[in-house]
């Protein structure tokens, strides 16, 4: 009998190392999308409470002190929303390149499946015909026994 390990057998370990891997870039993926999520509601609220606060003018007369305090707030408000934006994008750049990353480890672990399957068809035919010899070889002496016997 043939101690040597098949090839499915040999390459088990690189399997469960590429499906480790797949595993882990999928967690990453899903907490990209999360983070963007996350940042997306963020940019949302801002603009909200920029519009709300924009379009809360005051109806009596203002102050001239109290207006460019006014004024210097929208424009810090504004320069808030840029960048959270900013933060926007970065994120979808982040939730990309984890999309990508995931897809090579998907398809690293999907050819060795594919390998692994057609190993152990192959491995599975020639022991079916090995199988098949000995009954040959079996049925082959039976008459002979028989004659002799």
């Amino acid at each position: 009998m043939n101690s040597k390990p098949t090839l499915s057998k040999r390459l088990d370990p690189i399997h469960r190392l590429a499906q480790n891997r797949e595993d882990e870039a999928a967690r990453r993926l899903a907490e990209s999308q999360q983070a963007l999520a996350r940042q997306e509601v963020q940019l949302q609220e801002m603009e909200r409470y920029l519009n709300e606060y924009g379009a809360g003018t005051p109806s009596a007369p203002i102050a001239p002190a109290l207006l460019a305090n006014r004024e210097a707030f929208m424009r810090q408000l504004a320069e808030a929303l840029r960048w959270q934006a900013g933060a926007v994008a970065d994120a979808r750049e982040r939730l990309e390149s984890a999309r990508q990353q995931w897809l090579g480890r998907h398809r690293d672990t999907d050819v060795l499946e594919h390998l692994i399957e057609r190993s152990q068809g192959s491995e599975r035919r020639t022991q079916e015909r090995r199988a098949q010899r000995e009954l040959d070889e079996f049925a082959a002496r039976l008459p002979l026994n028989r004659a002799t016997g």
